[in-house]
């Protein structure tokens, strides 16, 4: 007899919209979770993919679960205080995980660099190692390797030395004001175009960029490829090379001159001492 009581004060209505609205919610959670993977993967990494529309089918879920329970007669004003108090308190514990954790969708999404990149993020500057959803690598020219939080890079001035295909160096060479500032032009043109590393177009640029104080000043400008250390390893041999010709072709890099004048002439007088007078010193 009570069971029979119990059965028949089920609302059995009640229950089978519950359990309609339950399967409704999994399959449409599941098709939203499908539908995001498939729109995101075509923008952002695999792992950050997977990571987000899971997070979207569980929260789908628990609002599907919160409504059938609701729908049934369960008082869930408890559970919501509760929940809310634990939410505060985890937003407040783990704020900055989740800044971290936006900064990296946002540059994931921007792309403001890729690994194998080399950039300058701050003061820290190197080779991109590792991008993942809480913090981005960077792997210096020392054989370092340095984590920075999201939050910081997203947060900082970001260089980034490959972006682009090609990249320019600039040289300023100083020659003395007696040299032949043509002759000059020669030889710096003849080491650019041994080189097999600078490109043809855009062209080589070389001019008088400044008559300084001690020297002219020669600016020689070129375009590289941008493509692992290449500007590094070009920029060091154009260095020696131009150094060397200019050298061997007898063209003077001056150094620095000061040239002091006094208002009066200077008097120097040498004062004799006797042979005695030295020995006394001496001792």
């Amino acid at each position: 007899m009570v069971l029979e009581n119990i059965f028949f004060q089920i609302d059995w209505y009640a229950v089978l919209r519950a359990i309609i609205v339950l399967v409704v919610g999994f399959i449409f959670s599941w098709f939203i979770r499908l539908a995001l993977y498939k729109s995101l993967i075509k923008i952002l990494p695999l792992s950050l993919t997977r990571t987000i529309s899971r997070a979207v089918y569980y929260v789908l879920i628990f609002l599907v679960i919160i409504t059938v329970l609701s729908m049934l007669g369960i008082d869930l004003t408890g559970f919501v205080v509760a929940g809310g108090i634990v939410g505060i308190i985890l937003g407040f514990a783990l704020q900055n995980t989740i800044a971290n954790l936006f900064s990296g969708i946002f540059l994931q999404w921007e792309k403001p660099f890729k690994i194998g990149s080399y950039v300058r993020i701050g003061d820290i500057e190197g080779f991109v190692s590792d991008v993942s959803i809480m913090s981005t690598k960077i792997r210096g020219l020392d054989g370092t390797v340095t984590r920075i939080p999201n939050y910081s890079v997203f947060q900082s001035n970001i260089i980034n030395y490959h972006a682009l295909v090609a990249r320019r160096l600039e040289f300023i060479i100083g020659i003395a004001y007696k040299e032949d500032v043509e002759k000059a032009y020669e030889v710096i043109r003849k080491v650019l175009e041994s080189h097999p590393l600078i490109l043809v177009n855009p062209e080589p640029e070389v001019f008088v960029r400044e008559l300084g104080s001690s020297s002219v000043d020669i600016a020689v400008r070129v375009w590289v490829p941008n493509i692992g250390m290449i500007p590094w390893i070009v920029r060091r041999e154009l260095l020696w090379l131009l150094k060397k010709a200019i050298t061997e072709e007898g063209i003077e890099i001056p150094f620095i001159q000061n040239d002091v004048w006094f208002r009066s002439p200077l008097k120097i007088e040498i004062e004799r001492i006797s042979s005695k007078q030295a020995d006394e010193v001496e001792e």
